[in-house]
């Protein structure tokens, strides 16, 4: 045992910069894995980033459509007025004719009469 405890004395200083390269190296490997976990970070991220921009453009163009669809409706319903109202011109100028009609008719029968 003494044999060991002398190897030990007599190499300490060999022993000690053996410790401290070894936490060097393990603090290396440290920074390493947490360089590379910065990086898969910044990766997942961007890949976030990427799939946000892509729903707020996907909402973007829902609302777009939404408001498209909007107008149609509101063109649709119009259209519909515009014919009912024209439809009701057109009736109101039939009863017209045939009351101009039936005035004529009345009209030559008190001539011939």
């Amino acid at each position: 045992m003494s044999d060991m405890n002398e190897w030990f004395e007599d190499h300490q200083g060999q022993v000690n910069g053996l410790s401290q390269f070894a936490a060097i190296q393990q603090r290396n490997r440290l920074i390493a894995q947490q360089r590379e976990n910065a990086t898969a970070l910044r990766q997942q991220t961007a890949a976030l980033e990427k799939q946000n921009k892509i729903e707020t453009e996907r909402s973007q163009i829902e609302q777009q459509r939404l408001e498209l669809e909007r107008q149609r409706a509101e063109a649709e319903q119009s259209e519909r007025n515009l014919q009912k109202a024209q439809a009701e011109h057109l009736k109101d100028l039939r009863n017209l004719m045939a009351d101009i009609s039936i005035g004529l008719s009345r009209i030559r029968k008190n001539l011939a009469h």
